[in-house]
C-alpha cells in the first residue's frame, strides 16, 4: 500500500512524504521505500539554483527516495513463502530455471547430455542452473530448490531422453506438464508470466482481507488484537492520532495515494468532522 504519511510524520522539511507499507501475515505493516517531495525548502536554504530558458535564474526542486533492501526482501519471504521454503516472483530469484537430471542405470550419459542441451537452450533468456551433482538423489534436489524458491524447475529422465521432451513443475503452485523440447522455451516464458500474476494477485487479496473497518477507538483495538489493519475516518488532530495511538496501540499510517477515498463521517476519536479515510496498524 502507498501512503501519504500525515504531517505530523512526514520527512522533516518535506512538502509531503510517501511511504510504501508491505503488510505482512502476522497484521503488522513493513516500511520497504519512501519518496520525499522536498519542494524548494532545501534549495532556498543551500543557494541551489538553475538556469532557466529565459536566461534568469530559479530555485531547484528536489526530491529524495529510495528503499530498504534488507525490508524488500522480507517482505517477499514472508508474503510469498510457503511450507515447502521460499516462493521467489521470477525477477528477483538468483535462480530463475533448474534442470535436474533423474538418472537411470545404463542411460547417465545420455540423460546428462540432454539436460546440459536444455540448460543451454534455457540460458541464454533465464538464469538457468544444472543441478548435476551426483552424490544428491533427484528427491533431494526437488526439496532443495524448492526451499530455495527457485521458480521453474525442469526435470529429465529416460522418459523424456526418449520422448524428446521435458517435464517442467511451477514453485507456486507445485503443479508439473509434460512439454516436448521445441515447445519448452515458449512454455517455460509462459510460466515465469503466469506465476508473477499468480503471486502478485494472492498478494492483493491476502492484504485486502486484513483490511477491516473500524467505527470506534474500541473496534480499532479489537482489529489489531487480531492481528489485522484498520481503516478509519479521522479529523487530522495531531492529539487524536496521540491519543489513538496510546489506547489502541497502531500508529496512523496515512492515506491511500494509490486509490481516491473520500471520508463521509466523524473522526473515530473525538467525534468531529473527518477529513482523511487513514489506516492504522502496528509497524515494524
Amino acid at each position: 500500500m502507498v501512503f501519504k504519511r500525515p504531517d505530523f510524520d512526514k520527512f522533516a522539511g518535506a512538502v509531503y512524504s510517501l511511504a510504501f507499507d508491505a503488510w505482512n501475515p502476522d497484521g503488522k505493516v513493513n516500511q520497504v521505500a519512501t519518496i520525499h517531495n522536498l519542494g524548494r525548502n532545501f534549495a532556498k536554504a543551500y543557494g541551489i539554483e538553475f538556469e532557466k530558458r529565459d536566461g534568469s535564474r530559479g530555485i531547484a526542486y528536489q526530491t529524495c527516495y529510495g528503499f530498504g533492501f534488507s525490508r524488500v526482501l522480507a517482505a517477499i519471504i514472508a508474503q510469498h513463502g510457503d511450507d515447502h521454503g521460499l516462493v521467489l516472483p521470477p525477477v528477483v530469484a538468483p535462480v530463475q530455471v533448474v534442470v535436474v537430471p533423474i538418472p537411470f542405470k545404463g542411460q547417465e550419459k545420455e540423460i546428462y547430455e540432454y539436460a546440459g542441451k536444455i540448460r543451454d537452450g534455457l540460458a541464454g533468456r533465464w538464469r538457468t542452473v544444472l543441478d548435476d551433482r551426483e552424490d544428491v538423489t533427484p528427491g533431494e534436489k526437488f526439496y532443495y530448490w524448492e526451499l530455495m524458491g527457485a521458480p521453474v524447475r525442469v526435470e529429465v529422465g529416460p522418459r523424456e531422453v526418449a520422448e524428446y521432451s521435458a517435464t517442467v513443475a511451477r514453485r507456486d503452485t507445485l503443479e508439473r506438464v509434460k512439454v516436448s523440447f521445441e515447445e519448452l522455451p515458449s512454455k517455460v516464458e509462459e510460466l515465469m508470466r503466469s506465476i508473477e500474476a499468480n503471486l502478485l494477485e494472492k498478494s492483493r487479496r491476502m492484504m485486502l482481507s486484513l483490511i477491516s473497518d473500524a467505527g470506534s477507538v474500541e473496534e480499532v483495538k479489537k482489529i489489531l488484537r487480531d492481528r489485522r489493519i484498520a481503516r478509519i475516518e479521522w479529523c487530522g488532530e495531531v492529539e487524536c492520532a496521540e491519543r489513538l495511538k496510546e489506547e489502541a496501540g497502531g500508529e496512523i499510517r496515512g492515506e491511500r495515494y494509490d486509490i481516491a477515498e473520500t471520508p463521509k463521517g466523524r473522526c473515530v476519536v473525538c467525534g468531529g468532522g473527518a477529513r482523511f479515510v487513514v489506516y492504522v496498524a502496528r509497524a515494524y
